[in-house]
């Protein structure tokens, strides 16, 4: 196993062992801290992503971010290509379905043709971070792919709890680090 593997294989057990009390009181810090990001102030298009599996909660922001009059998009998994395709979701209830790897996708209907080239902020899931902005995802390389070709300007956040803040993780060419992370304790400029 390399350490890539090792670290997402850690970290996921870690976070497979943490209470509903604690994601919950933690994933309320990471939205109010993300809601009051100046950067958020100008923004009109937000990519987020639908937590899974103990992963920062996001659907209380999604709600938000919605009722704020943002245009929210979110991710789906593309089997023909290692790549996300995106869909603006008007509706959390009506827009998402059970998807690939068990994550809430937007339903086929909806999914764009064409990926925005003009997203202001794109949120980034992970197993976990360095302060530099390296992440280690959940092996696919899908967030790796679409930043590549589709973030452009947009600032890109990624979602951590603290504690899974490391000093190191084995970057290759193709990472795209995050130019912020927010945890439950503080915001990391990676810059």
């Amino acid at each position: 196993m390399n350490k890539k593997e090792e670290l997402r294989k850690k970290y996921s057990n870690e976070r497979s062992k943490m209470s509903a009390v604690k994601i919950n009181k933690w994933s309320k810090k990471i939205k109010n801290k993300f809601l009051e990001l100046p950067e958020l102030k100008n923004a009109k298009k937000v990519m987020a992503y639908a937590s899974m599996r103990k992963e920062i909660e996001t659907f209380e922001l999604l709600e938000e971010l919605l009722n704020q009059g943002y245009l929210l998009y979110l991710p789906y998994t593309r089997r023909d290509v290692v790549d996300l395709g995106t869909a603006k979701i008007n509706d959390l209830d009506q827009d998402l379905k059970d998807g690939v790897f068990g994550v809430q996708e937007p339903i086929k209907r909806i999914r764009d043709e064409e990926v925005p080239d003009d997203f202001d902020i794109i949120i980034v899931p992970g197993a976990c971070f360095t302060a530099e902005g390296y992440r280690i995802g959940y092996g696919g390389g899908y967030y790796d792919s679409f930043l590549t070709k589709h973030a452009n300007n947009a600032l890109k956040v990624g979602f951590s709890y603290d504690c899974f803040i490391v000093d190191s993780i084995p970057a290759e060419a193709h990472d795209v680090p995050v130019d912020i992370i927010i945890t439950e304790k503080r915001i990391i400029n990676t810059k």
